[in-house]
């Protein structure tokens, strides 16, 4: 049993160590007001780095648009536009994109009766949507041997799906077999669009050039935009490639991944503009924002906090 003496001592020493607690600011186990103000700060030096990322974008002029037609925003708050429609890219696009109705159909590939299903409710809009275009398609103006071409692989698809609806049975063989069957159509198809997209684009692009001066040319940024999949090598970039090789090797000629309008667009140049400013003065490379900002100091990180063993090739030597 403790002494009335010692249980005294206790409870002076219990607050005398309460008291320091409170006078030590590391020891407070509430960090909420330091974690606002650090997101509050966080925020406003955000807020001027884009405000500076607006000014630049608004100073980004001229800047050529290639999205559904050619953009020019030229610096007197101008906007031209060039239509690069091309009705038989349209055509050629849209029929070929029955295969993709095809594999979507499939995919995932059926298992079970629910997925059993879904193919042959997909399988019958199919059917249904061909049967609705076929009587229509001969108003297309194009060529006799592209109408045949387009009848061809639309009926083949049509006997596939109605077939397979017939039977009540699909087979991975018989998926391959259409699409090796369509596949001299489908591929005609996509030459036929290309050709049509850059005769199109290249008119376009060709009668801004016209109406631009030397000076406006030179320092004018071209953005285009489409998905990711296609950001290395698409149409528009091959295009750009052989017309203005010097813009894309002086990086004017800039990628807006899954933008769309000629705002989200424009405001893209002011973005990358921005991210190369910071790149300049923070690390003497424009291009060093092109890299993960971490990424350079992740891989000694990654080798002290996950170690491996040693590839079996490093083993067996």
């Amino acid at each position: 049993m403790l002494t009335p003496w010692f249980r005294h001592g206790l409870t002076i020493f219990a607050m005398f160590c309460a008291a320091f607690v409170n006078l030590t600011p590391y020891a407070k186990a509430d960090q909420s007001d330091a974690i606002n103000a650090i997101e509050d700060f966080d925020h406003a030096m955000l807020s001027i780095f884009r405000r500076g990322q607006d000014a630049l974008t608004a100073t980004t002029r001229p800047v050529m648009i290639i999205a559904r037609d050619v953009t020019v925003l030229s610096d007197d708050g101008g906007q031209a536009t060039y239509s690069r429609d091309a009705p038989h890219y349209l055509v050629f696009k849209s029929t070929s994109h029955i295969l993709l109705g095809i594999i979507g159909a499939v995919t995932p590939w059926p298992q079970g009766d629910a997925a059993s299903e879904l193919w042959k409710n997909e399988f019958s809009t199919i059917s249904e949507e061909i049967e609705k275009l076929l009587p229509l398609i001969d108003g297309l103006k194009i060529s006799e041997s592209a109408m045949v071409r387009q009848k061809k692989m639309l009926e083949t698809a049509k006997a596939f799906v109605d077939q397979a609806l017939s039977e009540q049975k699909l087979t991975r063989e018989a998926v391959i077999k259409v699409i090796n069957d369509m596949r001299p159509e489908w591929s005609a198809n996509m030459r036929d669009a290309a050709r049509a997209e850059l005769e199109a684009l290249h008119k376009a692009v060709s009668d801004a050039r016209s109406e631009m001066d030397e000076d406006d040319w030179n320092k004018m940024y071209v953005v285009h935009h489409g998905g990711s999949n296609v950001k290395n090598v698409n149409v528009v970039l091959l295009y750009l490639q052989r017309v203005m090789p010097e813009k894309v090797t002086a990086g004017q000629v800039l990628f807006a991944e899954s933008a769309h309008g000629t705002d989200a667009m424009a405001k893209y140049a002011g973005y990358a503009k921005m991210q190369r400013l910071v790149g300049a003065w923070a690390f003497g490379d424009p291009a060093r924002m092109e890299v993960d900002l971490l990424g350079y100091e992740a891989g000694s990180i990654l080798d002290e906090l996950i170690p491996v063993s040693p590839s079996v090739f490093a083993v067996d030597e």
